[in-house]
């Protein structure tokens, strides 16, 4: 049964199918159809619309959809000069103080940090790792976790795995191998990396500072405010940071618990 799993996963892995799907989630015609599309996926993922931006029928795509905007008036993002806040909606499923070239990818199952990020780096020193993942019933927007500028980028990865407990528990080193852009920001005391994984049948990521992926590290000199839009999943998917421990005072949620886009993630350290 694991073997036949491991086949199914390797199958949909392939970007084609997934670049397929996010072109028919495009689709406006019939517009008929599309809304029940919409209503039928709202109604499967208990998705409360009051947090968003108009009504389900204002949305002429299932992408449309999965990237609607929260509404600001009802959820505002509230800045905090102490924190290191949440770039994304979704649940903590990784969150560990780590001293070596290694992280958790899920029980049993690690990757090298490096391979991720596709950087080598102090470790020694010590590194924050959270990952965040998104489920298809959250907010697909990612935002700046505090005032940083976008020192450089990467696309790498060329596989799209699910990201949800299937794959995580049948795929070695999924975080690896699935396509993914890596972003290093330049803090005010610190850089850090944000690193938007994609996964099977999101249609693409997307980057606010650039249209230009490319396989090779790129550098950028795009300042953001604290919660400012960085980009967004044409689905759900997952966000891995990787912070300094030298400029964090202490996680400010537990592992395995839900999160929302602009609260505390870490304490900053009094600068």
């Amino acid at each position: 049964m694991k073997h036949l799993t491991q086949f199914f996963l390797f199958i949909i892995s392939f970007p084609f199918l997934s670049r397929i799907w996010g072109k028919i989630t495009k689709l406006a015609f019939p517009a008929l159809l599309i809304q029940k599309v919409i209503q039928i996926y709202a109604s499967h993922y208990e998705i409360d619309m009051k947090n968003f931006e108009g009504e389900l029928e204002d949305y002429d795509s299932l992408c449309a959809f999965f990237t609607r905007k929260i509404d600001p008036s009802v959820r505002p993002l509230k800045n905090d000069e102490n924190a290191f806040l949440s770039p994304c909606d979704g649940v903590v499923s990784v969150l560990e103080n780590i001293h070596a070239d290694v992280a958790t990818q899920v029980k049993g199952r690690t990757y090298l940090v490096s391979d991720l990020v596709k950087k080598e780096l102090p470790f020694e020193k010590g590194f924050w790792l959270a990952t965040i993942y998104l489920s298809p019933r959250d907010y697909h927007r990612f935002h700046v976790p505090l005032d940083s500028t976008v020192a450089a980028h990467i696309h790498t990865g060329w596989r799209l795995f699910p990201v949800n407990s299937l794959g995580l528990n049948n795929i070695d080193r999924l975080f690896i191998r699935n396509e993914r852009v890596v972003v290093k920001f330049k803090a005010e005391n610190f850089n850090y990396f944000y690193t938007a994984v994609g996964a099977t049948f999101v249609g693409s990521i997307k980057m606010n500072f650039t249209e230009n992926f490319s396989d090779e590290w790129v550098k950028n000199d795009v300042k953001y405010s604290q919660n400012d839009e960085l980009g967004m999943f044409e689905m759900g998917s997952t966000i891995v940071l990787l912070v300094p421990e030298e400029a964090v005072e202490k996680p400010a949620v537990a592992q395995g618990e839900k999160i929302g886009v602009g609260e505390p993630l870490f304490v900053l350290k009094k600068s």
